[in-house]
């Protein structure tokens, strides 16, 4: 099973409940800290449940030349230092040139502090740029 679809209503106070089906079958329980991402252009509503109460999520933007492998290598490095990525996104800006890798990540587990994983990131030969930024 990939996807479930049920339906829901918003309610005075612009509430959604999330039907029971779905909780269940994604293990969703009250407390339970959620990433909500509107994409404005398509008007929609992502959902992305996050496993633990105390994760640390942050939006990172990097900004990379655009050759065979270095998304590859870029993520490699991530993995290594224990970055759970939540979602990502990457395109080509100019190809053979210039591409955007957007990246909501949870850094609860890793094992580097902010500032030394945008070092780590820059240190890479095709980066060329690295915005963070935290999500409350």
């Amino acid at each position: 099973m990939e996807e479930v679809y049920d339906f829901t209503t918003m309610d005075s106070k612009s509430r959604v409940t999330i039907p029971a089906k779905i909780r269940r079958i994604l293990g969703l329980s009250e407390g339970m800290k959620l990433l909500i991402i509107a994409n404005i252009p398509r008007k929609e509503i992502k959902i992305i449940p996050l496993a633990g109460l105390q994760a640390k999520v942050y939006r990172l933007r990097v900004v990379m030349s655009d050759r065979p492998g270095v998304l590859a290598r870029a993520a490699s490095l991530l993995a290594e230092e224990n970055v759970d990525l939540l979602m990502t996104e990457s395109r080509t800006i100019r190809r053979g040139e210039l591409a955007e890798w957007v990246i909501m990540a949870d850094l609860s587990n890793c094992k580097l502090d902010v500032a030394e994983l945008i070092e780590r990131m820059k240190g890479l030969d095709f980066v060329r740029s690295v915005e963070i930024t935290e999500l409350d």
